[in-house]
C-alpha cells in the first residue's frame, strides 16, 4: 500500500504542476549534508525541483509554515530574513522585495509543494541540481573572513549565510592548524591573510572540496596554540579563536566510574609503530558546562567534527589505540546526554570520542602531554528570552469537564509545571502565571506576562467539543510573528502524542491579541473525548505533552533571537 500511495502522490504532483513535470520518484534533496526525509515524493517540473515544505529548510536554520487563511507560505530564519509565497502565484517576496518564480507553489493532496532552488537561493544558499544523480545539493556560503587580534588572541570571524560546522585538526612538520568548514561554499576574494601575531604566521583559505562543499582554512603556526570555536544562536557567525598555548592546564581528578588507567600508574609507552595509547575518558560537569578529559600516553594529533540530528561532537585521535576498546559514560547533565569512546578504526589506528549533546554548544580544546581536555561551555540558546507559561482557567473557572469529571484547570496546571521544569533545566528564564488552583482574570494574563518581561507567551489548554468523538491536538496563533512558534510546537505534538494532529489555526483570542510577543494557545487534547480524557489522566502522557511543547519552544529559541531592549 505504501508503494501505491507514493506512486499516486507523485502522479498527482505531476498532474497539478505545469507541463513538463517528470513525475519520477527518486529525487533527493541534500541540505548541508542532511538528506531531507521528504513528506511526499519530489518531482522535477520545467527544470525545477518541486517538493513539500515539511522539514525542508531546517538544516539551513530556517522554518517554513503554511498560513491557511490566505494560502501563503512563510519561511523565516534566525537572522530574520523572511521569504513569502502564495499557492498559485509565481512570485516570491524576500523581506518585501518581489522576485519572479519559475513555478508557482501548489497544494496537492494536503501537501504544500514549492520550487525549492529559488527559495534556498533567496535565503543565501548555494544550490546545484545533479541530473545524473537526481539530487539537489544545497549548502551554506561563506561570504567574508574577518581577522583581528586582541589581548594576545587571534579571532577569525566567519560570516556565513546558513549553519556551518567547523572541524579542527592540528598537524605537525610544519606546525599547522586546519579548520574545515563543512558544507560551506567559499565566496571570499582574499585567500591569503598575513597575521604575524598570537602564534600565527598567516592564514590560507581555499575551496578544499566541491562535493560536498568544504572550505578550508590553514593557520601556519609560529608556536603551539590552543583553539576555541564559538557559534552564535542569533546569527550564522562562527568565530575561531587562537592563542599561544598557556602553561599546562591542571587536569581534574577522574570522576567515579572513570575509564581504566595503565597499571603501573605511569604514562604508558607508545604502542607498536609509535601509536599513542588512549587510557580512558572521564567527564566532570558543573552547571550547564562540562569538561571531558581524554588520558593519553603522549601528544596526539586530533580533529573535531560536528554532527547534527542529533547534535554531536566527535573527537578523532589519529594514530591512537584505545586501551579499554570501548567505554560508555552515562552522564546526568542538563547539556550532555552521553559520552562514548571506542577504537574507531584499526588500520590506521584512530580513537573516536563522541559527546551527544542536548543542543549545540561552544567548546575549547587544550592538550598537555598526557591529556586532551575539551571544555564544553555554557549554552547560549534562549539567552535574553523570557517564556511566559499560561495554565488556562483555574480557581472559580475550572474550564471544560471531562466525561468522568476530570477538570481542564487541573490538567493544564500539571502540564504547565512540567514545561516550566524542562525550561528551567535548560537555563531558559520563564514565568508561570499561576502555580496553584487560583483565579487569574483573563485580561490580567497578558499584562502579567508583559510586566515580567516575557518575549514569548504560551497558553496551555485542553479542548472540548459538543461531539464527543472529536479528538486530537491543535495550536492557535493570531499574528504572523507567532506562526513559526505555533508550527514548531504543533509539529512536536504531532510526533509524540499518538493522537490526530489537527494542525495550526488562527483565532482572535484575547491572550493572543494582547500579548505583543509571539503567542500561541495549545489545545493539547480533547478532554470532552473519553479516550483523550483517559490519556490526560496519565502522568506519562502529560509529560509527553510537556516535552513536545518544550521542544517546540527550544526550536523557536534556537532560530529567533530575543528582541533588543530599547
Amino acid at each position: 500500500m505504501k508503494l501505491v500511495a507514493t506512486w499516486l502522490l507523485a502522479a498527482l504532483l505531476a498532474w497539478a504542476l505545469p507541463s513538463g513535470a517528470s513525475g519520477q520518484t527518486g529525487v533527493r534533496i541534500i541540505v548541508n549534508g542532511v538528506q531531507i526525509p521528504l513528506a511526499a515524493p519530489a518531482v522535477v517540473s520545467n527544470g525545477q525541483v518541486m517538493a513539500p515544505i515539511q522539514g525542508l529548510f531546517e538544516p539551513m536554520g530556517a522554518l517554513a509554515a503554511f498560513y491557511e487563511v490566505d494560502r501563503s507560505i512563510v519561511i523565516t530564519n534566525r537572522v530574520r530574513a523572511t521569504v513569502r509565497l502564495k499557492v498559485g502565484e509565481a512570485t516570491l517576496r524576500v523581506n518585501g522585495d518581489a522576485r519572479p518564480l519559475p513555478a508557482a507553489p501548489a497544494l496537492v493532496s494536503g501537501y504544500v509543494v514549492v520550487p525549492v532552488q529559488p527559495i534556498f537561493q533567496a535565503l543565501g544558499a548555494w544550490t546545484k541540481w545533479e541530473e545524473a544523480e537526481r539530487t539537489l545539493y544545497v549548502s551554506s556560503q561563506v561570504r567574508a573572513l574577518t581577522v583581528q587580534t586582541a589581548g594576545g588572541a587571534l579571532q577569525v570571524k566567519i560570516d556565513a549565510t546558513g549553519p556551518v560546522q567547523a572541524e579542527t585538526r592540528m598537524l605537525t612538520q610544519p606546525d599547522r592548524l586546519v579548520v574545515d568548514l563543512l558544507h560551506a561554499a567559499l565566496r571570499v576574494t582574499e585567500r591569503t591573510i598575513p597575521v604575524n601575531d598570537a602564534g600565527v604566521l598567516r592564514i590560507r583559505a581555499a575551496q578544499f572540496q566541491i562535493k560536498p562543499y568544504i572550505s578550508r582554512m590553514v593557520f601556519d603556526l609560529q608556536e603551539p596554540v590552543e583553539v576555541r570555536v564559538l557559534t552564535s544562536p542569533t546569527t550564522y557567525l562562527v568565530t575561531v579563536e587562537v592563542r599561544p598555548r598557556a602553561a599546562s592546564p591542571a587536569v581534574p581528578a577522574p570522576a567515579t566510574g572513570s575509564g581504566p588507567r595503565d597499571g603501573s600508574g605511569a604514562a604508558a609507552d607508545p604502542g607498536a609503530g609509535g601509536a599513542v595509547k588512549v587510557l580512558g575518558v572521564t567527564f566532570q560537569g558543573g552547571g550547564d558546562a562540562g569538561r571531558l578529559t581524554v588520558e593519553t600516553s603522549g601528544t596526539v594529533e586530533y580533529k573535531i567534527r560536528e554532527f547534527v540530528y542529533p547534535d554531536r561532537l566527535a573527537i578523532d585521535l589519529d594514530n591512537a589505540v584505545f586501551v579499554p576498546v570501548k567505554q560508555d559514560l552515562q552522564v546526568r547533565h542538563p547539556s550532555i546526554a552521553l559520552v562514548r569512546a571506542a577504537q574507531f578504526t584499526a588500520e590506521p589506528p584512530v580513537t573516536r570520542v563522541v559527546l551527544t549533546l542536548k543542543r549545540k554548544m561552544n567548546y575549547v580544546v587544550n592538550q598537555s602531554g598526557g591529556a586532551l581536555v575539551i571544555d564544553i561551555n555554557t549554552s547560549v540558546v534562549g539567552r535574553g528570552h523570557v517564556v511566559a507559561i499560561d495554565p488556562g482557567h483555574g480557581g472559580r473557572d475550572p474550564g471544560a469537564i471531562g466525561p468522568s469529571g476530570l477538570r481542564e484547570a487541573d490538567v493544564v496546571l500539571d502540564i504547565s509545571l512540567r514545561v516550566r521544569e524542562l525550561l528551567s533545566r535548560d537555563g531558559v528564564r520563564n514565568v508561570i502565571l499561576r502555580e496553584s488552583d487560583v483565579t487569574v482574570e483573563l485580561p490580567d494574563r497578558p499584562r502579567l506576562a508583559r510586566e515580567a518581561g516575557a518575549t514569548m507567551f504560551v497558553s496551555i489548554h485542553a479542548n472540548a467539543n459538543g461531539r464527543a468523538t472529536v479528538n486530537g491536538s491543535e495550536t492557535y496563533f493570531l499574528t504572523p510573528q507567532s506562526l513559526a512558534l505555533a508550527q514548531m510546537i504543533q509539529d512536536e505534538l504531532g510526533i509524540v502524542l499518538g493522537i490526530p494532529s489537527r494542525g495550526i489555526k488562527t483565532a482572535n483570542f484575547l491572550v493572543l491579541r494582547d500579548s505583543g510577543v509571539p503567542s500561541v494557545l495549545v489545545e493539547a487534547a480533547f478532554i470532552s473525548n473519553a479516550e483523550d480524557e483517559t490519556r490526560l489522566r496519565d502522568a506519562a502522557f502529560r509529560q509527553r505533552i510537556a516535552s513536545a511543547i518544550h521542544k517546540g519552544i527550544m526550536r523557536f529559541l534556537a532560530i529567533y533571537p530575543a528582541p533588543v531592549a530599547p
